[in-house]
């Protein structure tokens, strides 16, 4: 197991399936110690069963349901107290949701919650991070935004995801700016269609498979590590000078 992270907190919110699952499995192989978020207990003990502290792995969870978020700043606490009193060095704000719905179907209800997870869960959380954040052995703490592209282009059925998304991207840049004194990098994945158990039905049927696959220029649907691999990168040392960027993972989606 590499060392890259030994010593290191990592929070990932929604980290027991899909993308989350994949970049806390990918910290704890590296050394960090790792607090995932879930909504419901049944998946997050699920997730923790598939870890191991024989093989060195160090993962913790807690229940959080970000639509009810009223105080980031408790999570933080919650979390230290996971950790036996140390703070958290790097936040994955992974957590998202969707509410594909027609413009004459969209209703107030899926606005808010939708922009509530994929939005103002992040800023406040990372607003508690930085309150919390002790800087170890002059590195940077690190924010890391799982965006979408869905926020770079139009689709008829994602207004609100996609406009939530875009929110984020927003929110990047400005939290970039004005947390880089205090030694606190921040940066977002877009990822693209990636396979994972949320989607994998969507694409279940060969047809519409491959009319995806064609579309892309590496011909081929990315992976949760594909992700992980990119969130991994933007929280390590060499990833230093790199702060208010918005990283497509896509497969060239966004090239056509």
């Amino acid at each position: 197991m590499s060392q890259d992270f030994q010593g290191k907190n990592v929070l990932v919110t929604g980290g027991s399936r899909g993308i989350g699952f994949a970049i806390a499995s990918r910290f704890a192989n590296k050394g960090a110690k790792v607090v995932i978020t879930a909504t419901r207990e049944e998946t997050l003990t699920q997730a923790l069963s598939q870890f191991s502290d024989d093989e060195g792995q160090t993962v913790k969870g807690l229940i959080l349901d970000l639509a009810d978020l009223t105080d980031a700043s408790d999570l933080f606490t919650q979390t230290s107290n996971l950790l036996e009193g140390e703070t958290v060095d790097i936040l994955v704000n992974n957590a998202g949701i969707s509410a594909a719905a027609s413009l004459s179907e969209i209703n107030l209800t899926d606005i808010h919650r939708v922009f509530q997870v994929n939005l103002i869960a992040p800023i406040l959380l990372s607003q508690a991070f930085a309150s919390q954040f002790v800087p170890k052995q002059d590195t940077f703490g690190s924010i890391i935004n799982i965006s979408s592209i869905a926020s770079k282009f139009d689709e008829d059925r994602n207004l609100i995801y996609g406009v939530s998304k875009a929110g984020l991207n927003k929110a990047t840049k400005n939290l970039a700016k004005s947390l880089g004194k205090q030694g606190i990098r921040v940066n977002a994945i877009l990822p693209g269609s990636i396979d994972t158990d949320m989607t994998r039905e969507k694409y279940s049927d060969p047809d519409v498979y491959q009319a995806l696959v064609d579309r892309l220029p590496l011909s081929k649907r990315g992976t949760g590590d594909d992700i992980a691999q990119q969130a991994v990168f933007l929280a390590s040392p060499e990833a230093g000078y790199i702060t208010g960027q918005l990283i497509s993972v896509d497969g060239g989606w966004l090239l056509q």
